[in-house]
């Protein structure tokens, strides 16, 4: 059904989604290597927060960037071949 309902979609807002999406992974698998790895102390301060609110945040913004950024830049190549 879902497959249905992706093949329903224009090509171009398909083309979208997918570069968001992808775009979205790396800036999550990226932020999970900086906390890993304790970047900065990262991993330190995001262990201090009991809520969980500044890690969903800290997500939210990553992958919300890296999604833009990677439909930005499929975006401008459309026209290369």
């Amino acid at each position: 059904m879902v497959r249905r309902l992706w093949l329903q979609l224009p090509k171009l807002v398909r083309f979208m989604l997918t570069h968001i999406a992808n775009g979205m992974v790396l800036g999550c698998v990226f932020l999970f290597g900086m906390i890993w790895w304790d970047v900065w102390g990262l991993g330190t301060m995001l262990e201090k927060d009991t809520t969980g609110l500044a890690t969903f945040v800290l997500f939210f913004q990553t992958s919300l960037t890296f999604g833009a950024i990677s439909m930005g830049i499929a975006v401008m190549h459309l026209g290369e071949d």
